[in-house]
C-alpha cells in the first residue's frame, strides 16, 4: 500500500514539473536586428503651366530640327523652274557685270556732260615752267588759290610793284597784280602764274605764301570750268 502511494506521489510531482515554467537566468536570447526604415521620397508636383512650357519647348525643338533637315535636302525642280532659275541667275550675273562696268566707266569719267572738268580732292598740276608735277589740294570753299614759295622779296620796276621768289629750285620774277590782306597785319602779293591741269592751260591768280609748302586751287580756279567729286582723287590725267 505504501509503495502504491509513493508511486502515485512520484507521478504527480513529475507531471507538475512538466507544467511549471523553468526560469534560467543564463539563457541566451538571439538579438533580432531592427528593420531599417527609409523615408519615403515624394516627387515634387508639376504645375500645368510648367507642363505647357515644356511641351512648347519640345515642339519648337522638333520644328527647328525639321527645318534644318529641309534646308539640307536638295530641292528637285522641274525643267521650267530650272530654266527660270537659270535665266534669273544669268540676269543677276549680267546685272553685276553691268554695275562693275558702270563703276569702271565712272572711274574713267573726267568731264561732266557739259564739258566741265571733274576734280578730286587732289590733282596733279604743273605750275609755271616746272617739269615736276605737284599734288594740288582742291578747295572750292577757298575764294583764292595759294602757293608756297621761298625767299619772297618785293621790289619796284618802272614804278610798279614786283616780287621775286624761288619755286622748285628756280627763281622767278613777276609783277604784283594786287595785294591781299588775310588779316590786319599782313599783306600778301597776288600774281598770275601759268598752270596746267588736265587739258586746262592758262594763267591762274595765286596768293604767294613765303616759306609755305604745297598748292591750293580755290574757287577762282574752278569757276565755270570745273566741279569737284570729293570722293575721288587724281581724276585728271597728268598734263604734259
Amino acid at each position: 500500500m505504501k509503495k502504491t502511494a509513493v508511486g502515485l506521489l512520484t507521478l504527480f510531482l513529475f507531471g507538475c514539473a512538466q507544467q511549471l515554467p523553468v526560469k534560467n537566468d543564463h539563457q541566451v536570447v538571439a538579438s533580432v536586428p531592427n528593420p531599417t526604415i527609409k523615408p519615403l521620397a515624394f516627387t515634387p508636383m508639376v504645375t500645368a503651366d510648367e507642363i505647357n512650357t515644356a511641351a512648347k519647348a519640345q515642339m519648337a525643338a522638333a520644328e527647328k530640327k525639321v527645318s534644318k533637315i529641309n534646308k539640307q535636302t536638295p530641292v528637285v525642280t522641274d525643267k521650267i523652274t530650272a530654266s527660270t532659275a537659270s535665266t534669273a541667275s544669268t540676269a543677276s550675273t549680267a546685272s553685276t557685270a553691268s554695275i562693275k562696268l558702270a563703276a569702271v566707266q565712272h572711274e574713267k569719267t573726267t568731264k561732266t556732260k557739259d564739258g566741265m572738268l571733274i576734280l578730286g580732292h587732289h590733282e596733279w598740276a604743273l605750275i609755271l615752267s616746272g617739269k615736276k608735277h605737284i599734288s594740288a589740294y582742291i578747295d572750292p570753299k577757298s575764294s583764292t588759290s595759294r602757293i608756297g614759295v621761298k625767299n619772297l622779296v618785293e621790289f619796284e620796276r618802272d614804278g610798279d610793284n614786283w616780287v621775286k621768289f624761288i619755286f622748285q629750285g628756280k627763281e622767278y620774277k613777276y609783277p604784283v597784280k594786287e595785294w591781299s590782306k588775310p588779316d590786319d597785319k599782313t599783306r600778301l602779293p597776288m600774281v598770275l602764274l601759268r598752270t596746267k591741269l588736265g587739258d586746262r592751260n592758262d594763267e591762274v591768280e595765286y596768293q604767294l605764301i613765303d616759306g609755305g609748302h604745297g598748292v591750293v586751287l580755290g574757287e577762282n580756279f574752278m569757276r565755270d570750268v570745273a566741279t569737284q567729286n570729293s570722293q575721288r582723287k587724281y581724276i585728271q590725267p597728268r598734263a604734259k
